[in-house]
């Protein structure tokens, strides 16, 4: 059996793409998997080990607080050595680390007899506008690339700055949803037309814009789901609204429930972030996995997709009235709904987790 160390920096409760790949390859595949995380914030204190579908889930706790930059420098420090002490008596075939931390604190406790696997979960250098930053986190990402015995990636965009030597060692696992998940989602009816965000809330400005076009709209019922940094701060809002629902953290297994009451699924990100704009979000692969009209700012590269196979919508997610004029162009004609439901027939089947991570055998065997 063949032994799996996962190194995350969040809390995991759980890591949607983390939580997949240990569930639904490795672990199926007979192999033995421990997840390290860092519970930064201290969230889980009286859940410092347990098992999660099987999967052992091992949490360290140097306190600092999400979104405080360099601050956090110390405790990350702590972190690894706190997982390198740990790991020291323990046997592993491959350390699997997901995102650039996760390879940072990988590279710092890695064992010579194991490989090493940087899992990159988004685009890094292309988060930051500081030019100086961006050329730093190129230099970071190409160095422990060159560490690093596997390398997979999300978007076909990373492939771009991938060196000669290291394409080899490449694997594309998209995040792709798992059927498993959707296999009960069955539209329910309403007299409203229901307007979902399923997802981290990350932002707030978007989210706003959506709520303030369709305050006045008596037809319409829109239902932010999840948690984030911003997911207080409009439940702090949500009673100036007589048509906003703001729900707050859902686990995985309430997604069937979730897209069954959307008509329409809203997903849109701050598009002053070029990651945003080359993104394919597991919300709009979700969308087509389970037949969901979906709306996404037309600055997105996916929208010409969406719009190509009669998926969906496309707005200036920063133009409420913009927004306002699509959501009463689909009140008029609920009818261009059950349009796109039928263009999602021919591609449903196309973008599922369960096929797509079976790429993995590259490195399993």
């Amino acid at each position: 059996m063949k032994k799996i160390i996962m190194i995350v920096t969040n809390r995991y409760d759980p890591d949607v793409r983390v939580h997949k790949e240990a569930k639904y390859y490795l672990s199926k595949n007979g192999c033995e998997v421990e997840i390290l995380c860092w519970d930064r914030e201290n969230d889980y204190l009286n859940r410092e080990s347990e098992i999660i579908d099987g999967i052992k889930i091992k949490r360290f706790f140097p306190y600092s607080k999400y979104g405080t930059g360099i601050k956090q420098l110390i405790s990350f420090i702590k972190f690894i050595k706190e997982i390198k002490n740990y790991l020291k008596d323990k046997d592993y075939d491959y350390l699997h680390c997901h995102d650039l931390d996760g390879i940072i604190a990988g590279y710092f406790v890695k064992k010579d007899t194991s490989k090493i696997i940087f899992d990159m979960h988004e685009f890094y250098e292309i988060n930051t506008r500081n030019r100086i930053l961006k050329y730093v986190m190129r230099i970071l990402v190409n160095y422990f690339q060159d560490k690093s015995d596997f390398i997979l990636y999300v978007n076909k965009a990373q492939k771009n700055t991938i060196s000669e030597r290291n394409i080899k060692k490449l694997i594309y696992i998209p995040n792709y949803p798992e059927l498993s998940n959707y296999v009960d989602v069955c539209k329910t009816e309403s007299d409203k037309l229901r307007v979902s965000y399923i997802g981290a809330v990350r932002q707030y400005n978007e989210l706003k814009n959506l709520m303030d076009a369709c305050k006045d709209f008596k037809d319409v019922l829109v239902s932010i789901h999840g948690s984030g940094v911003h997911s207080q701060k409009l439940k702090s809002i949500e009673k100036q609204y007589n048509n906003v629902r703001v729900t707050g953290r859902y686990h995985f297994s309430e997604l069937s429930r979730l897209y069954s009451e959307c008509d329409v699924l809203y997903a849109v990100y701050p598009m002053d972030i070029d990651q945003n704009r080359i993104a394919e979000p597991v919300k709009f692969f979700e969308a087509i996995i389970t037949k969901t009209p979906i709306i996404v700012d037309k600055r997105m590269e996916i929208s010409k997709f969406i719009i190509n196979n009669g998926l969906g919508f496309t707005v200036d997610s920063s133009n409420i009235e913009d927004i306002k004029n699509l959501i009463e162009t689909l009140l008029k004609n609920r009818n261009t709904l059950k349009e796109k439901i039928n263009n999602f027939n021919k591609l449903q089947n196309l973008y599922i987790w369960e096929e797509v991570v079976k790429r993995l055998d590259k490195i399993i065997g």
